[in-house]
């Protein structure tokens, strides 16, 4: 392993590596990284095992540079059934982003099977990483993170299918989640799914919402993902979720386009 993503330094503070950096530039984060550790915070508080996480939603607030990192957590809707929990990561005092994750008691084990959870083939094949995003910055996130494509490419325009995974681990020490890795890789469906030329026409997300109808397994995440838009209105992100078992869900990320200069 080359590394992790952060070490933590002290309950609730971590030190940001250079492995966080996105691809706009080496000082500021991947959006992924951080959501993920707000994922973690929001497992780890105040555990109830006949609960499960069921949706969560991240807003960035701003760039988040590649710092230390504080995390808060709180209940701002309690109840025995459902409750609504909020993570905040803030760098240097102020909040970067801001999490809220709705925490669901389990089904019970009779409860009937239905809809449709068949996901895609998973390859016989080994996956091997292919190209992703090419003339962004590539020393941070995308040196580490694999994509596999099925369809489309990193490096085109338009939807794409693709398996993607970390191969590193989220906090140092540690092995990630499910839902922690999940996230980690779902807020790269926008960068796969590219609708425009990102140097004439940028659009970057401001959120990232991933609702999940079961725990995900902590390997590979498929995403299935268009992104599309138009003048006068915005630019959405959706993705069909899936690990090696089948469909887990869906994300959806809106995102900020503009003409460049």
């Amino acid at each position: 392993m080359p590394g992790a993503f952060y070490q933590q330094v002290d309950e609730g503070r971590f030190e940001s590596s250079p492995l966080t950096a996105g691809p706009w530039s080496p000082d500021s984060q991947h959006a992924g990284p951080p959501s993920a550790v707000l994922v973690r915070a929001m497992e780890r508080f105040e555990r109830r095992p006949e609960m499960r996480l069921a949706r969560v939603s991240v807003d960035v607030l701003g760039p988040v540079p590649v710092a230390p990192l504080e995390i808060d957590v709180r209940v701002i809707r309690p109840g025995r059934s459902v409750e609504l929990l909020e993570a905040t990561a803030s760098c240097g005092g102020r909040p970067a982003l801001v999490a809220r994750g709705w925490r669901m008691r389990t089904t019970p084990e009779d409860f009937p099977v239905h809809g449709g959870h068949a996901g895609p083939a998973v390859p016989a094949a080994p996956r091997e990483r292919g190209p992703m995003m090419s003339f962004a910055h590539g020393d941070g996130y995308l040196s580490v993170v694999d994509f596999s494509f099925d369809a489309g490419s990193g490096d085109e325009l338009g939807s794409a299918a693709a398996w993607g995974r970390s191969r590193i681990d989220l906090v140092e020490g540690e092995s990630m989640t499910g839902w922690q890795h999940t996230v980690l890789v779902a807020d790269s469906a926008s960068g796969i799914s590219l609708a425009t030329d990102p140097l004439t026409y940028p659009a970057v997300n401001c959120d990232l919402v991933v609702s999940l109808h079961r725990e995900p397994e902590p390997g590979w995440v498929h995403l299935d993902s268009e992104t599309v838009g138009g003048p006068g209105g915005g630019v959405l992100t959706d993705t069909l979720l899936s690990d090696d078992r089948g469909r887990i869900g869906r994300s959806v990320q809106n995102l900020y386009g503009r003409r460049a200069g």
